[in-house]
């Protein structure tokens, strides 16, 4: 059936963290990817970024200065802004930001051809986020600028991170 979800995998964030591996998510099976990501709360009070860096065919995580990416911010107290990078070692705020318990963040994102050797990886994202008591929603593109497989990907967290879920389907 076309535009279905297979579930390839699901984990649940119970204890604090800082990353959190999906090794051996991506395959030849699917072209594209859908990964959603819900009450992901910070531990303490400290603003938390969090990252996408994908694993390559061997697992190991590609840190280098690889990604580019623009997210749109929509504010809800200001006017709206871009936030537009190059050259960086992650992609920052895959999984959006919070501050402090109760705030928390949800989304969903997308992955395009990451285990195509001869394409870039290309991703697409939208959270809802609470920094501060301020609500925003968050739009974004990102590619990874280098034609190799990639097999999984780490989600990466500034602070610890100590409750969330994060799944990942295959789009037929």
């Amino acid at each position: 059936m076309a535009g279905s979800l297979q579930l390839i995998l699901t984990q649940e964030i119970t204890s604090s963290i800082t990353s959190l591996d999906f090794d051996n998510v991506f395959s030849n099976t699917f072209d594209v990817y859908k990964i959603t990501h819900s009450n992901l709360s910070t531990v303490g009070t400290a603003n938390n970024s969090t990252g996408l860096r994908f694993l390559d065919s061997s697992g190991t995580v590609i840190d280098q200065a690889e990604y580019d990416y623009v997210h749109q911010v929509l504010r809800t107290n200001t006017s709206f802004g871009d936030v537009r990078a190059t050259g960086q070692t992650s992609i920052l705020d895959f999984f959006g930001a919070t501050d402090q318990a109760p705030e928390a963040v949800g989304g969903v994102g997308y992955v395009y051809n990451p285990f195509d050797s001869s394409s870039y990886t290309f991703v697409t994202n939208q959270n809802a986020i609470a920094v501060a008591t301020v609500y925003r929603g968050f739009k974004a593109i990102g590619v990874h600028k280098s034609t190799e497989s990639c097999r999984g990907f780490r989600a990466t967290f500034s602070q610890a991170v100590g409750s969330g879920t994060i799944s990942v389907y295959g789009v037929k």
